[in-house]
């Protein structure tokens, strides 16, 4: 005992004063005027234990280390509590990270869908401004062709008219000839002179025929074949009409044979200058050809040039369709993998959450339970303050009871009662007078006091 006070006087200067304090409770508080048979209340049986001063010490001494264990296990609960906070924040930013990554490569995507529409938009652009080319060039080609059409029209009309005017011509110098050769018929004595002079006139018609012939042959070189041909049956024409007129002196003057033979070397000079002409017609007509053929094939070329180029463009338009779809495909596919990444993500996320809430909930359980135990020790200490043993009874008694309180641990009147006697009257009534006496009761405030609202002692007498 006293190698107890030497190591804690404190302890044994607590127990006297509790002791005293007991004494005086009992001295003041119990009516000693009356008996205990004669109090006609229903007592609930509470548990109560007394006991030693060093049974308190080696209890609290218990609670003390369940207290440092609950504070370890808190603390260890706590840490593990950071340790996910922060894996939570490390997580959330590696969300933040994917969803910029995510953010970026759309943005990439959407940048190569505008360049790639933009392309495709150009490319339209110059295809239809190359159609709109070709309708111009087209249109012009038309006009062009129908401004040579109604060249050659108005050509041939000049041709026409001044082939009538030839004839018109012709006509007028056959009248005149006649004339002539009346003349001559008539004035027989002036026929030689006027055959001579009738030969150096078609010599000069001749020459001149020759001369327009060439000119013609010329002009007509430059312009047309045609027009060629034209005056190349003219000149024919015009041999012909001075063979005619050969003819006409060869048989009027027999004796200018001559002039005949000159004259019929002239016809087949003629005639070779119209097989010429007729050859360089052919030729003409043939290079015609071999150029029509020419533009045929370069028109072959360019059509197929721009089927090519159709072609080329479709091909580009489909591979650009492709390269959206391949786009739009893996934009998809990366869409699918991020959402199922950030779907596991968020499982993960709420996995963690329930064991920090399971966590949370473990230590709210075990921080109320360690309360519950405290609260209940407090209350069995505070009823045992004020219970005093009744005479007789043993170390071995215990009871059962109820009370019913209200907020602030105030019992209420009439709600104690015993629920299992112990078998001695007087000792339950006792343990019910002591918990009407210890009202109010130490019980917890909010959600924790439900649990002490009907409250349920076991009292045991030590």
């Amino acid at each position: 005992m006293w190698q107890i006070l030497r190591r804690n006087p404190g302890a044994f200067a607590a127990a006297l004063l509790l002791h005293l304090i007991l004494a005086v409770l009992m001295l003041v508080g119990v009516d000693w005027l009356v008996t205990a048979e004669d109090i006609h209340v229903k007592p609930r049986v509470v548990q109560a234990t007394i006991v030693s001063s060093e049974a308190v010490d080696a209890q609290v001494r218990q609670l003390r280390k369940a207290e440092e264990k609950r504070q370890a296990e808190r603390e260890r609960a706590e840490q593990e509590l950071q340790q996910l906070k922060v894996q939570e924040r490390q997580e959330q930013e590696r969300l933040q990270a994917l969803e910029k990554e995510r953010q970026r490569q759309e943005q990439q995507a959407e940048h190569q869908r505008e360049q790639e529409e933009q392309r495709r938009l150009e490319e339209a652009a110059r295809l239809e401004s190359l159609r709109v080319e070709q309708v111009e060039l087209e249109r012009r080609n038309q006009a062009e062709q129908a401004r040579l059409a109604e060249i050659e029209a108005k050509r041939q009309a000049e041709e026409e008219a001044s082939l009538q005017a030839e004839a018109e011509r012709k006509a007028a110098e056959e009248a005149k000839r006649q004339a002539e050769d009346q003349r001559l018929a008539a004035e027989e004595a002036k026929r030689r002179a006027e055959v001579q002079r009738k030969a150096e006139e078609a010599a000069r018609r001749q020459a001149e025929a020759q001369r327009r012939a060439a000119e013609e042959a010329q002009r007509r070189a430059e312009d047309e074949a045609r027009r060629q041909a034209e005056t190349q049956r003219q000149a024919a024409e015009a041999a012909r009409r001075q063979a005619a007129a050969e003819r006409q002196a060869a048989e009027e003057e027999k004796r200018q044979a001559e002039a005949k033979r000159k004259a019929e070397e002239e016809a087949q000079r003629q005639a070779e200058a119209k097989r010429q002409a007729e050859r360089e017609a052919q030729r003409q007509a043939e290079a015609k050809r071999q150029a029509e053929r020419e533009a045929q094939r370069q028109a072959e070329i360019k059509r197929k040039a721009e089927q090519e180029a159709k072609r080329q463009a479709e091909a580009k338009r489909k591979a650009e369709q492709e390269a959206l779809r391949q786009a739009e495909a893996k934009r998809k596919a990366e869409e699918e993998a991020r959402q199922s990444e950030e779907e596991e993500i968020r499982a993960a996320a709420e996995a963690q959450r329930a064991r920090e809430d399971a966590l949370l909930a473990a230590l709210d359980a075990e921080r109320s339970a360690g309360e519950l135990d405290s609260y209940v020790a407090a209350i069995d200490e505070r009823i045992r303050q004020v219970w005093f043993r009744p005479a007789g009874t043993g170390r071995d008694l215990s009871c059962l009871v109820e009370a019913r309180l209200i907020p602030g641990g105030e019992v209420t009147p009439g709600s104690v009662r015993v629920i299992r006697s112990s078998g001695n009257p007087a000792f339950d009534r006792s343990v019910v007078a002591a918990v009407h006496k210890a009202s109010p009761l130490p019980v917890p405030s909010g959600r924790l006091f439900e649990q002490f609202r009907n409250l349920g002692l076991k009292f045991k007498a030590e």
